[in-house]
């Protein structure tokens, strides 16, 4: 019986663990350790949509700017969509089946940017609908486009694929794939930070703009 308990107790601690990412032993600082070496050059955008409650792709976005500068331009649905985050993706499932790219509270103009750095969530193994949207307004050409996607652990799937064909015109650089969490961790209030850190996003940015 004690045996049994025992193993219990470690396979307990194990799936723990794996959703955690060990949080519960050792906290994660997500501080930047990184120096970044190469600072982009021209007027920078940060164009995202983030939906989750512990907004995964917004702390990504704000990483980007803490280090790159530029300006955040949050992507907002006029219609919000549906919580818990389940009927957010039915709503977004739908929306995709149906071809319906959602109307957006007014972006600002684009023309003064010379660098856009894009990010979204992964719905369906690509950007949100949202995105669509700001793609049918902004073809972004002769820019310089940064992609990077928040996801739950499926992968970016055809994300970077997608905005090279949507921005044919601009210049695409390689983007940035992050975990963020998934709906398991997002009960228990465990974003981005339990699986990347500022470094990802300042190495990242070393790459694409040496």
């Amino acid at each position: 019986m004690k045996t049994i308990l025992i193993a219990s107790s470690v396979l307990a601690a194990a799936i723990v663990c794996a959703i955690t990412g060990c949080r519960m032993f050792s906290k994660r600082s997500t501080e930047a350790t990184v120096a970044l070496s190469a600072k982009p050059k021209g007027r920078i955008a940060i164009v995202y949509f983030s939906q989750s409650k512990v907004q995964n792709t917004a702390l990504v976005a704000k990483w980007i700017q803490k280090h790159a500068g530029g300006d955040l331009v949050p992507l907002e649905p006029q219609t919000p969509y549906p919580e818990p985050y389940g009927k957010t993706l039915k709503a977004a499932n739908e929306e995709r089946a149906a071809g319906v790219h959602p109307p957006l509270k007014a972006v600002p103009p684009l023309d003064g940017y010379d660098i856009v750095f894009i990010g979204s969530p992964i719905w369906y193994s690509t950007y949100a609908a949202p995105l669509a949207t700001f793609f049918d307004g902004e073809k972004l050409s002769g820019k310089t486009v940064a992609p990077f996607c928040t996801h739950g652990g499926g992968g970016a799937g055809r994300f970077f694929e997608d905005v090279r064909k949507t921005c044919r015109e601009a210049k695409v650089l390689d983007g940035l794939s992050i975990r963020g969490s998934n709906q398991i961790e997002r009960r228990l209030d465990i974003g981005v930070a339990a699986h990347h850190t500022e470094d990802d996003v300042v190495e990242w940015l070393n790459r694409i703009f040496k």
